[in-house]
């Protein structure tokens, strides 16, 4: 277990940070003044910011989370998000809460720590988190302000530029490769550091790994770089086994605004139900491989004060798990189309501990799991097990990144499940290894195979998920807009990006109107980011 100690030191830091900033209209703070935080500390606010907020993480799981035909039920995560609806402030969440937030700081750290070898570490670390949280930006996004922003202080920037995302990966590409060279065991280490504890060896790993992510993104728009980048990457070195995963642990607080406790659990469990449910595709898919992971992701429970579990019965009563499952883009209480291959449900009544009890069709249908809405369960930014799958991907397309796709894939299943020992989940070895063999990859069918796994991984990461699948197209199953409903304002396409605030047209026009001309002239959330070349 890490040692969660720094996240208090960090509490204090975050809450003045949001008490006490003066944020202006054009994403930088008060000019006159740099924060003064230890840079040690602050580290460790950008590393727990992006995982706490349990309303943020509503609107992220309706965009994208509400695309990805992994959630459903919750209002806004279908009418917003499976149905196709547009929503301004959605739209503007992530680019609200990131920029005067997290994107200050990390711009901050690494400006302030530039020249200072007592902090060169800290340097390193900065300029790999800056990248981890604009790479979310710009893949939300597309063309962003990333050269200028945050530098009001710094360079008198006060209205900056959208640059354009080939420009910011290929700064990423190089802020990584130098981030991970800089690392220097005789200079002093991390004090605060949530991800690795201070261990430089796990960040050289994590950024070389986060650069193989970025290249892969990479397929379609320029083969030849993501070639050449994550042979690179590969060759620098990468997470080795879980041991390497870069996680946050959170407090086991539940609370609405719970600063230190687990924002996606916080929003999945209020009082004793969710309101959110997991989709038939998903653990369809989980089930047709007897995927040891179905129970850890769902299950379904009463409302009374312990979450009383009714999965074994209704698995009894109806022989599938999928059969008590709520479809994608479908609501539990209303349909205004029939579901395509699943009867909804109705209530029944269930012995239960010795009582004959009425079940309503809403505490039927599977429900995040107990491992997933406990407010003390970690957060992910990148798993040994993505970095085994995206391996697999690379091998099948021809690189040279040294194993095979078989071995890869293999690997990658494996990690998947154990990585939920972190979570708290008990691993049955025999099961696993009956999984293991009979989970193989087959021939003409490998890319689909590994990317409908990066799909099951990251069901609690909609921002990976729905990258991955832009960048591949994959799973071609379980990832497809119904169209069930005539205020799908989407056509029934599934969403390519999202589009930018409303206020950016009146506080930063000339770089509104720069980006949008670089689209076509329209900013549509069905235009294509950069790399997700048609």
């Amino acid at each position: 277990m890490k040692n969660i100690k720094y996240i208090k030191w960090a509490l204090c830091a975050t809450v003045a940070l949001f008490m006490g900033s003066c944020i202006d209209d054009d994403l930088n703070n008060d000019p006159t003044a740099s924060t003064q935080m230890d840079p040690n500390i602050q580290l460790t606010t950008i590393q727990l910011l992006p995982s706490t907020n349990s309303d943020d993480w509503h609107r992220y799981l309706i965009y994208p989370g509400g695309f990805m035909n992994q959630w459903s039920n919750d209002w806004a995560t279908v009418n917003y998000g499976g149905v196709g609806q547009k929503n301004d402030s959605y739209f503007a969440h992530m680019w609200d809460v990131y920029y005067p937030s997290i994107i200050r700081e990390a711009v901050d750290i690494v400006e302030r720590t530039r020249d200072l070898p007592e902090y060169q570490n800290v340097h390193a670390a900065g300029r790999i988190v800056k990248v981890e949280n604009f790479l979310r930006l710009t893949d939300y996004y597309g063309d962003i302000p990333y050269f200028g922003a945050g530098k009001a202080y710094y360079e008198g920037i006060f209205k900056p530029e959208y640059d354009k995302q080939e420009d910011i990966y290929n700064d990423f590409f190089k802020e990584l490769k130098e981030a991970a060279e800089q690392f220097d065991s005789s200079k002093p280490g991390l004090t605060a550091d949530i991800y690795f504890n201070g261990d430089l060896n796990k960040w050289k790993k994590y950024a070389n790994s986060l650069r193989l992510r970025i290249a892969m993104r990479l397929i379609k728009v320029n083969p030849e770089r993501a070639k050449i980048e994550a042979e690179s990457a590969a060759s620098s070195g990468l997470m080795t086994s879980n041991a390497d995963i870069c996680y946050v642990q959170h407090d086991n607080v539940q609370a609405e605004f719970a600063a230190s406790s687990n924002g996606i659990a916080n929003r999945m469990l209020r009082d004793r139900s969710s309101t959110f449910r997991i989709t038939s595709e998903l653990i369809g898919t989980l089930e047709s491989m007897n995927d040891p992971r179905l129970l850890f992701y769902g299950g379904s429970y009463l409302e009374d004060d312990v979450r009383t579990d009714i999965t074994p019965l209704l698995l009894a009563y109806y022989g599938k798990y999928k059969d008590f499952t709520l479809p994608a883009q479908q609501f539990s209480w209303s349909y205004d189309k029939p579901f395509e291959d699943i009867k909804p449900l109705s209530e029944i009544t269930l012995n239960i501990n010795g009582t004959d009890t009425k079940v309503s069709a809403l505490l039927q249908y599977m429900q995040p799991s107990k491992l997933v809405s406990k407010p003390g369960s970690p957060y992910i930014r990148m798993s040994y097990a993505e970095v085994e799958f995206l391996l697999a991907d690379a091998v099948q397309r021809g690189y040279n990144v040294g194993g095979t796709a078989s071995s890869h894939y293999k690997s990658g299943l494996e990690a998947a499940v154990r990585q939920w020992t972190l979570f708290g989940a008990s691993i049955n070895e025999p099961t696993l290894t009956t999984f293991l063999n009979s989970n193989i990859l087959t021939s003409g069918n490998e890319l689909n195979q590994i990317n409908t796994q990066l799909w099951v991984l990251h069901f609690l990461n909609p921002f990976e998920t729905w990258a991955n699948w832009r960048r591949t197209g994959l799973p071609v199953n379980q990832v497809k807009f119904h169209n069930y409903h005539a205020g799908n304002q989407s056509g029934g396409q599934t969403p390519r990006r999202v589009q930018y605030p409303v206020s950016e047209q009146t506080s930063n026009p000339d770089g509104y109107k720069a980006a949008v001309a670089r689209m076509g002239g329209t900013d549509d959330w069905l235009n294509r980011v950069w790399w997700d070349k048609n």
